[in-house]
């Protein structure tokens, strides 16, 4: 019996203009979930066509992420954990974007990233940007923290952002196994981390689609309507504030973290804190608790 390929590649892909591969994997915890809904949304915006997808046999625990079943003709269609990518041509770019909005490995990592590597290095990706999602003691009414870690300073300029280049020591999630993998071989990889309210029970985050969304225009010259995302943040906000009104004790804790914006904005891009490493958060103020309390309630901290 033959096993089945790792890579399953659905269509050649010849002539591919200044490729760039845009991925992110969604974690154990959930963190992630929201820039994958957000590059979801991207590939589907531009027709985006799955071009080549991962086998994810050898690399998940299904009894962390079950597969899920449906009816389709008659038919119960087993669905698995899914590692695509897509390919969005847009008209207007001078680039092809490679989307890939999948799950972190639960096994075998080297051998994951040397899969995802070895693609790359076929269709020669010379540009690989991981998104990240990650809640911190940011106040919801302020702009969305974007942190970018990069030493291209072509990339920072594109996305109007400055690059942190901090060298990071200590654990690393996927993401970061797969930069390692490209930049060691020579390319050019990079990290783009949205920080979201942590008190802010809503998966996936509006404010941080829109965010990422807008990022991801800027480097890939594309245009992506985001009407839909603005309005759904327009009513977290409205929400938010009128929790306010009913809590002196919370709006004193928003106040606090809006005078305390500028200096956060410091600490996050300037490499105090670093989304590229463990799954331990920054730790939020006691005066967070009211605000979790009100806004959070039972919801899961997921991004």
């Amino acid at each position: 019996m033959n096993e089945r390929p790792v890579l399953r590649t659905l269509r050649e892909l010849d002539g591919l203009r200044d490729p760039l591969l845009v991925a992110t994997f969604v974690r154990r915890n959930g963190f992630n979930s929201t820039a994958a809904a957000s590059l979801g949304q991207y590939a589907q915006h531009h027709d985006a066509e799955i071009v080549a997808e991962i086998d994810p046999d050898a690399f998940y625990d299904f009894t962390v992420v079950p597969p899920t079943v449906h009816p389709e003709d008659g038919q119960r269609i087993v669905e698995w954990p899914k590692n695509e990518f897509r390919l969005v041509s847009a008209e207007g770019s001078a680039r092809d974007v490679i989307v890939l909005a999948g799950i972190e490995p639960h096994l075998r990592w080297q051998a994951f990233a040397e899969t995802l590597q070895g693609f790359i290095e076929q269709h020669s990706i010379g540009e690989v940007l991981v998104l990240r999602t990650w809640p911190a003691a940011v106040p919801h009414t302020r702009p969305t923290v974007m942190r970018l870690t990069s030493s291209s300073d072509e990339m920072a300029e594109k996305l109007g952002l400055n690059a942190n280049q901090t060298p990071y020591r200590g654990p690393v999630d996927f993401g970061g196994v797969l930069s390692a993998a490209h930049s060691n071989a020579g390319g050019m990889a990079a990290g783009l981390t949205a920080v979201v309210p942590n008190y802010l029970g809503v998966v996936p985050n509006p404010y941080a689609m829109v965010a990422l969304t807008r990022a991801l225009d800027r480097l890939a010259a594309t245009e992506t309507p985001v009407d839909d995302f603005q309005e759904a943040a327009n009513q977290l906000g409205v929400r938010a504030d009128e929790e306010m009104e009913k809590s002196d004790d919370l709006r004193t804790a928003v106040h606090e973290l809006e005078d305390s914006y500028e200096s956060i904005v410091e600490q996050m891009t300037g490499g105090i804190v670093d989304a590229d490493g463990s799954d331990e958060l920054p730790s939020p103020d006691e005066l967070l608790a009211d605000v979790e309390r009100f806004l959070q309630g039972e919801a899961n901290d997921k991004t």
